[in-house]
């Protein structure tokens, strides 16, 4: 009996110490132990709990690398890799003022005492504790969560992410997301599996940018990376029974069923879960990161050519010498992904940094676009 309650006890602590850690966030490419570095080269060292002043080299160094390939000066490749990080960080440092994504605002959230009527409500399950009204639009923890960090590859939610990004339309509609349980629901999952109330409510987001803006274009070049990020964790959900009502992640040292495509816990990330899997030679699912740092690319190189691009953008078979070896843009990107594990982030950096060295050292294309109206006045 002792050994029982003591076995109880450590459960139940081990769960208060993960959840206080934030353990069901949601990540895509998620957070590595590097800190942020600034547009004048400012490092600032990760402190504090994991993932909390730690970027990720796709979010980040990549989309940096990406947007010089594609065109773009280094002031605004700076704009759209720190705006793309904002998205899950909601600040990073900077001297005299940090970077913040910002909100305008949150709508009234459904009264569970009215709206979960003969369901298990007892808990707040989602929204998080840690998510306050204060919080970024874009906040891991918050209403819009899963809309922003789990969309869909071909779905409604991204696409209208997509028009706003792009300009196309001037406001985002979007989701929100709640979810109440029983006092022992920790989860989402849980709180589904167990009668809990389950909430989504089709709303306009408040944006703190303009649509079309450099930093409205990052969020959506985000949450496209995070598309192909949580693809397999979104067919597992799917697939669930019962089926899961937005993205999320799984975590089984909080009772969760294992789900292998979604398994994370962002307080001890490993090699080998669904977000360290990502990155090095070891797994297939490294192709998703290759996949989507591509897609990425082929976004960055449209709106480049259309709007604020100065040089013609690179074809992935552009040759490079990176780092001794030659080398093409293509090659570059799967080295970048495959060579080091997901725990290895500052070889990634590193090489990066020499990437860019290199398509700065090329002879590039100014871009010269034709405005119709000019024509039309010239005929």
């Amino acid at each position: 009996m002792r050994r029982h309650t003591l076995f109880t006890l450590t459960s139940i602590l081990v769960i208060i110490l993960v959840i206080g850690a934030g353990a069901v966030s949601v990540l895509g490419f998620a957070e590595e132990e590097l800190g942020f570095r600034d547009k004048d080269g400012t490092y600032y060292p990760p402190t504090g709990d994991f993932p909390a002043e730690r970027i990720s080299t796709i979010h980040d160094d990549l989309t940096f690398g990406l947007a010089i390939a594609a065109g773009f000066t280094v002031t605004d490749s700076h704009t759209l890799r720190i705006w793309d990080q904002l998205v899950d960080s909601e600040v990073l440092p900077s001297n005299p003022v940090s970077y913040t994504y910002g909100n305008a605002g949150f709508y009234t959230p459904p009264n569970p005492l009215l709206a979960c009527v003969g369901k298990n409500h007892a808990r707040q399950v989602w929204p998080t504790s840690k998510f306050t009204t204060t919080a970024s639009v874009t906040s891991r923890f918050g209403p819009y969560s899963p809309f922003f960090h789990f969309p869909h590859q071909d779905g409604d939610d991204l696409q209208a992410l997509h028009d706003w990004g792009w300009g196309i339309t001037d406001t985002l509609r979007g989701y929100e997301a709640y979810a109440w349980g029983r006092l022992t629901d920790f989860t989402l999952m849980q709180a589904v599996e167990n009668g809990g109330c389950i909430i989504t409510r089709t709303v306009t987001i408040s944006m703190p940018w303009e649509a079309g803006s450099l930093e409205a274009f990052a969020t959506y070049i985000h949450t496209l990376a995070d598309a192909y990020s949580h693809a397999d964790c979104m067919d597992a959900l799917a697939a669930h029974d019962p089926p899961a009502p937005w993205g999320t992640h799984t975590v089984p040292i909080l009772g969760d069923e294992s789900i292998y495509a979604c398994d994370y816990n962002p307080t001890s990330p490993q090699n080998d879960d669904a977000h360290g899997r990502e990155f090095g030679s070891v797994y297939t699912d490294s192709q998703r990161t290759i996949a989507a740092a591509r897609a990425i690319y082929a976004e960055l190189s449209a709106r480049s050519l259309t709007r604020e691009g100065v040089y013609v953008p690179l074809p992935l078979t552009t040759t490079l010498v990176v780092s001794g070896e030659e080398t093409t843009l293509d090659g570059a990107i799967v080295h970048f992904v495959t060579a080091w594990d997901y725990d290895e982030p500052a070889y990634r950096r590193e090489y990066m940094d020499r990437l860019v060295e290199a398509l700065q050292g090329l002879s590039r294309t100014p871009v010269r676009r034709v405005y119709l109206p000019l024509v039309l006045a010239g005929g």
